[in-house]
């Protein structure tokens, strides 16, 4: 009996597995779908996996699941992207600097009554970090972009029944978030005044870069519930509420990378230009952009079925809504020739929903083995995505163990988020004298990315 029932958890890991070798893959999305090594290894399936303290971390409500008294976890990884743009016209190919970042997770619970629990979280939900090299083309639309969020949350679980029981998490999410995006400036004869054709004409093009940063802790919060159908199969949802404020940006001028070209946009400018260029740049001054932004909020049902003692499988669905994305505006720069900023490229933003799904089987009394796929709902379409922010569908494929050890778990987690080629118009862009336009050549745009992460639970 117990190798029949082996089977079955090895046929139904096979198939998840099957199933997530088929999605089709797509480029890399802002937020990070698990911070710890267990929601990793699970590609942040487990909105319905009770007693599971980590799964807690995503709905607040199968905390109340828990055996034991007190129990928590701690862990520590990296987040790694790379992007990677491709023009067509020269096949020139540039990749993404900029590439990791430090992704730290807690969690913990302890036991109120026996239909009351309590908990903590520390985590990550949003991240992209991209720093596209100075020969980048799209440079005028954006060259850098680094969204950081580190989310605090206290934790109440509540059984109304030994069925069905609800949950809440709320704190506060730290916010960081800096842009950098190149711009030309027109450099006259009389760098004082503003040009003119006839009587103050353009000598030249200096071009520099505008950076804009900002913080703010903002509010967060989860609703969750959790219903047992019956001893093997349970069904759950949750509501990730979106993050929403006003960033305090404060701006500046990098001149450091820029070049002072001729005013076809190519080539030297005349002797003259290099002179009064940095008078020109003195009398500029810097606006930052408005500062709004709104991280989405995510629905998730999910649907958990344990197979037997060894194997257990779940699968969650999401809605996301991307069309309330936004991100701060644009700096400008006051020239005394006029006012200089980027194009903006947030355009055609939309929700979506995406499916995950993960299996986990006791390979031994203390060694489990887990694995998970996942495909995130895009934000984007094709033709409007480009390196910095993404956008596109993504696809991830994860993988981890964990060992009972010292009177605890020690927990390995990784994915790899798995980038599909799009051939987009709009990106490649030339600033001359008249402005800044659009060559319409095909740009190749591609991104993938790395999550891994080592951790030990204990119970008290």
């Amino acid at each position: 009996m117990v190798r029949n029932k082996t089977r079955v958890g090895l046929g139904a890991f096979s198939l998840l597995a099957g199933v997530g070798l088929s999605l089709p893959m797509a480029a890399q999305t802002l937020w990070v779908p698990a911070s710890d090594p267990v929601g990793i290894a699970r590609a942040g399936t487990g909105v319905a996996y009770g007693t599971s303290l980590e799964a807690g971390s995503l709905n607040p409500a199968l905390l109340v699941t828990l055996r034991e008294n007190a129990s928590a976890f701690v862990s520590a990884g990296m987040d790694m992207q790379s992007s990677q743009s491709t023009l067509q016209s020269n096949s020139q190919v540039l990749f993404s600097s900029d590439r990791n970042r430090f992704l730290p997770a807690l969690g913990a619970a302890w036991k109120v009554t026996p239909t009351f629990y309590m908990g903590l979280k520390i985590d990550e939900p949003f991240l992209r970090h991209v720093q596209m090299p100075d020969q980048y083309s799209g440079r005028f639309t954006g060259q850098n972009l680094n969204l950081t969020t580190h989310r605090v949350e206290l934790q109440g679980s509540w059984a109304a029944t030994p069925a069905l029981s609800f949950g809440l998490s709320a704190g506060v999410t730290r916010v960081q978030y800096s842009f950098e995006n190149s711009v030309r400036v027109e450099v006259p004869d009389n760098p004082a005044l503003a040009s003119n054709a006839t009587g103050n004409p353009v000598r030249g093009l200096q071009e520099v870069s505008l950076i804009q940063q900002g913080n703010k802790i903002l509010p967060s919060w989860t609703l969750g519930f959790r219903w047992a159908i019956n001893p093997r199969w349970t069904l759950a949802g949750t509501y990730q509420g979106a993050i929403r404020g006003t960033l305090p940006l404060t701006g500046r001028v990098d001149t450091t990378h820029g070049e002072l070209v001729g005013i076809s946009g190519f080539g030297p400018a005349d002797g003259s230009a290099a002179a009064a260029a940095p008078v020109v740049l003195g009398a500029s001054t810097l606006t930052p952009g408005s500062g709004t932004l709104a991280l989405p909020g995510r629905l998730t049902l999910g649907i958990r079925q344990r197979v037997n003692q060894i194997f257990t499988w779940e699968g969650d669905l999401h809605y996301v809504q991307g069309a309330s994305l936004l991100l701060p505006g644009y700096a400008t720069l006051a020239t005394p020739s006029g006012t200089v900023g980027g194009s903006g490229f947030q355009g055609n933003l939309h929700s979506g929903t995406g499916l995950s799904l993960m299996g986990e089987m006791n390979l031994s009394k203390n060694l489990t083995l887990r694995l998970g796929v996942s495909q995130e709902a895009g934000l984007r379409e094709d033709p409007y995505l480009e390196p910095l922010l993404g956008g596109g569908r993504c696809s991830n494929f994860a993988g981890g163990l964990g060992y009972r050890m010292w009177g605890g778990e020690l927990n390995v987690g990784w994915m790899t988020r798995i980038s599909q080629y799009r051939d987009v118009k709009g990106l490649d862009g030339a600033w001359s004298e008249n402005g800044y336009s659009t060559t319409g050549t095909l740009t190749r745009v591609s991104d993938m990315g790395h999550l891994w992460s080592v951790g030990f639970k204990k119970v008290f």
